[in-house]
């Protein structure tokens, strides 16, 4: 079975397809790109390192198959 033939819960979508998020900077108001696989950005503003003002939970978190999501996570980020 090839990768793309995986079926995985939807939960992982923005792990192995990353996608940029932008918050406010609280110390100059520029703006910080996150991706939703990160939890820090650099403020294009001050260049400052920002954490994300707040974490959502993920499936990650806390589904009995969270290490076998990992595992294919950081598998698809390699290739």
């Amino acid at each position: 079975m090839s990768n793309s033939d995986f079926k995985t819960c939807p939960g992982i979508k923005n792990f192995v397809r990353p996608i940029p998020e932008y918050f406010p900077c609280p110390s100059c108001g520029g703006n910080v790109e996150i991706w939703s696989d990160e939890n820090m950005g650099i403020c294009d503003g001050c260049e400052k390192e920002i954490g994300r003002p707040q974490k959502e939970q993920s499936c990650l978190d806390w589904c009995e198959h969270a290490d076998k999501c990992r595992d294919l996570i950081k598998h698809q980020k390699v290739n």
